[in-house]
């Protein structure tokens, strides 16, 4: 079919491709500026990182010099004198320059001496076998130092043997600097006295001075020190950084003046087209490093970038239009991915904030709303009645919905029919919110709302549906197929914490109905047992005074049985009261010392069938307003303990008072307790052993630690397994009564 001619036809077609083009090419100019700024920008950020690199290496190889030298004088003062060439070599040799510290031309020590100690020293020196040593240069001076020792002793090296570094005024401004301030000091720019040959290069030295008494300059006996060759420090410490067409140049001081120049590596040639100088201390002075980039510094990659945008840019200019269509609904997908995402994270975080579920699902319902739909509305099925929660921006509408919906009541078959949700449609009624039964009262408080689409997801735990999630529009468009699924995931979201919140009701439901049958089980067993015990200790007594020794036996056998059954219950029943809060303390004055007497007293038959010797150290008596049943108990708990577990090994019980504290200290030789299981062997129904070797609930210490609390102490364990344990227990000698706690819940399971 033959196009249109006209000119507005035309104008359409060409003027729609010249916008295009025009729009590509003015692109494709401004994308070739950009990547030009982007490329030099980067050689500027490669630029910094090389001179950031280049001088903390630098700087790090300086600290680490200064470091040795710091060893060095450590090692020097500690001596006490100085040292010896074997020790000095020693040390030189541990600290192995080449393969740890390059760049180092050596680790000397230079003796102080003054004009009178020049003569001996150098007569020392030579009986020690250097039989050409001196002091040089000669000269009348206050104050002489000789370089004794200079590691490694190499060609260069030992032309620096015996030299007065303190003759020169540079090196003596450092060595003055070194100790006064007993830091580490560098010289200004010299010629060492090892350079020798047409290969010279500037140098400098860092000494560190030791004394003979910290901070007493006066106290000076002579400096480990550290010559330098510049251009070999410099070149050793950045061997390892990639420099290309990068040079870099040291002055000693903040400028650069050419007579303090310590290095110059030559780079880049003339035409520089990058400098940035960086400082660092050095030894008490302050190093310039100039680093300077040439042409050569681009990439080819670089250089070619820019025109290779520009011919790129023209390339994409006919794809322009798809990309930007194409990028606006990667944009749209994205944005409506971030706000889902966002969505149910608030509502997670909503729903988490607490179990009371009435609240948290109102909160929800009302961040829905406004974002996602115009209404949200969430229902659960109670056994007293349907909870309604309704979201909305305007809350005079928000409470009228919910009175509708109230109003209404509930087809709880209408939720086990409800379909996946969908992306919605218009009907010509007003929309379902299931599971509320369709009412006119119901239809007209959404109409006034004007909300005529709907979204409902239900709300299920292991089968079961208990409720709805629904979302409301005012049109059927607003509620597309992304809003179909995110209404599945908040319906899920919100089964997951109604179920959690109903779970954990019912755990504290079956924690506090396990609490009341342990109470009357405990009241209930106490009597008969009472009884029994009554029984048996006549029976005991009637068969000792009888001679009849089996049958004393064995109703020793039942009088044991019967006291740890009855200890059992009265265990269970302390814990029954703990849980509860009703552990009653009557407070009196009781004497531990002689407390402990008569708990030991019982235990000296239990003990002595065990083989364990009891023995209590308590010479004085600790009076303090305790109550002495649980007291009792606590000793009781403790002591049994010691003997069950350290049987045939002594058991030591100690009590000692100071300063307002009473100290109860139970201490075995038995399996001790691993230092995993101290902390959790305090806590209900905790063991650190098998059951089936030693029996109880693990309630014992649980109790101890109970009481110990609610008279204003503490309990504490040191154990080692295999060589036993000692229990602390501190006690206020008056005691600091613990506000009743209530039973504690089980703990909520984490959403």
């Amino acid at each position: 079919m033959k196009m249109p001619s006209t000119l507005p036809a035309v104008l359409r077609r060409r003027g729609a491709l010249a916008a295009v083009a025009a729009t590509g090419l003015a692109c494709s100019a401004g994308a070739a500026l950009y990547v030009r700024a982007v490329v030099q920008a980067q050689q500027d950020s490669r630029f910094g990182e090389i001179v950031s690199a280049s001088t903390a290496a630098v700087r790090d190889r300086m600290d680490a010099y200064a470091q040795v030298l710091r060893a060095a004088r450590g090692g020097v003062t500690s001596l006490g004198r100085d040292p010896t060439a074997r020790e000095f070599e020693i040390f030189a040799d541990s600290v192995a320059f080449a393969e740890h510290y390059p760049g180092i031309q050596g680790l000397g020590w230079s003796v102080a001496l003054s004009p009178s100690e020049v003569v001996a020293h150098e007569a020392a020196q030579r009986a020690a076998g250097r039989t050409s040593y001196r002091v040089w240069p000669k000269g009348e001076r206050p104050l002489y130092s000789a370089i004794e020792m200079l590691y490694p002793p190499d060609w260069r090296n030992e032309r620096a043997i015996g030299y007065d570094m303190y003759s020169d005024p540079v090196r003596r401004a450092a060595m003055e600097r070194a100790r006064d301030t007993g830091e580490i000091a560098a010289t200004s720019p010299v010629e060492l006295v090892q350079e020798a040959g047409r290969e010279r290069q500037a140098g400098f030295l860092l000494y560190a001075a030791v004394l003979a008494r910290r901070g007493d300059p006066a106290s000076l006996r002579g400096w480990v020190y550290a010559p330098f060759r510049a251009t070999d420090l410099i070149s050793a410490a950045l061997a390892g950084e990639r420099r290309r067409a990068v040079g870099l140049t040291v002055f000693d001081g903040g400028e650069p003046d050419p007579a303090a120049l310590l290095h110059d590596d030559g780079l880049p040639p003339a035409g520089a087209v990058r400098v940035l100088d960086a400082r660092i201390p050095v030894g008490g002075r302050s190093w310039l490093l100039r680093f300077t980039a040439g042409p050569g510094f681009a990439t080819l990659p670089e250089r070619l970038l820019p025109p290779a945008a520009l011919a790129l840019g023209l390339a994409l200019t006919a794809l322009l239009c798809w990309i930007t269509g194409t990028e606006a609904r990667a944009r749209r997908r994205a944005e409506l991915t971030v706000r889902r995402t966002a969505l149910l994270a608030g509502a997670g975080k909503a729903l988490s904030a607490s179990l009371e579920y009435d609240r948290t699902l109102a909160r929800t319902a009302r961040l829905v709303a406004g974002r996602v739909a115009d209404a949200c509305v969430v229902c659960v099925l109670e056994p007293e009645g349907p909870l309604w929660r309704v979201g909305h921006r305007d809350p005079a509408i928000a409470r009228r919905l919910a009175d509708a919906l109230l109003a209404a009541g509930v087809d709880e078959a209408a939720l086990e029919a409800l379909p996946p949700p969908a992306h919605a449609r218009p009907g010509g009624g007003p929309p379902a919110v299931p599971p509320a039964r369709p009412t006119p009262v119901l239809a007209r408080a959404l109409a006034d709302a004007g909300l005529r689409a709907a979204l409902t997801a239900p709300m299920q735990a292991r089968g079961e549906a208990f409720g709805a999630v629904t979302f409301l529009a005012a049109r059927a468009r607003h509620l597309g197929r992304a809003d179909a699924s995110l209404v599945g995931d908040l319906a899920r979201l919100a089964s997951a914490a109604v179920d959690t919140a109903r779970l954990y009701r019912r755990a504290q439901e079956a924690v506090r109905y396990r609490d009341e049958f342990l109470s009357i089980a405990s009241h209930e067993l106490k009597t008969p047992l009472t009884s029994l015990g009554l029984q048996t200790e006549s029976l005991l007594v009637t068969a000792r005074r009888e001679g009849s020794e089996p049958l004393a036996r064995k109703a020793e056998v039942i009088r044991r049985s019967v006291e740890r059954l009855a200890r059992l219950v009265a265990s269970l029943l302390d814990l029954t009261r703990t849980s509860a809060g009703h552990l009653e303390l009557e407070l009196e004055d009781v004497d531990l010392a002689a407390l402990a007497r008569d708990v030991i007293e019982r235990f000296e038959e239990e003990a002595a069938r065990t083989g364990c010797a009891l023995r209590l150290d308590a010479p004085t008596p600790i009076v303090g307003r305790w109550d002495r049943l649980r007291l009792d108990q606590v000793l009781t708990n403790l002591l049994s303990n010691a003997v069950k577990y350290g049987a045939g090994r002594p058991v030591r019980v100690q009590a000692t008072s100071r300063d307002g504290l009473a100290t109860l200290r139970v201490e075995d030789h038995g399996i001790g307790v691993s230092a995993a299981d101290q902390r959790r062997i305090f806590e209900r129904f905790e063991r650190a052993v098998s059951r089936r070797n030693y029996g109880g609930f693990g309630l014992g210490l649980w109790i101890v630690r109970e009481i110990a609390e609610a008279l204003g102490g503490r309990v504490s364990v040191e154990s080692t397994p295999e060589v036993g344990s000692i229990f602390t227990v501190e006690l206020p000698l008056v005691a600091e009564l613990a506000p009743p706690r209530s039973a504690a819940p089980p703990r909520a399971p984490a959403r």
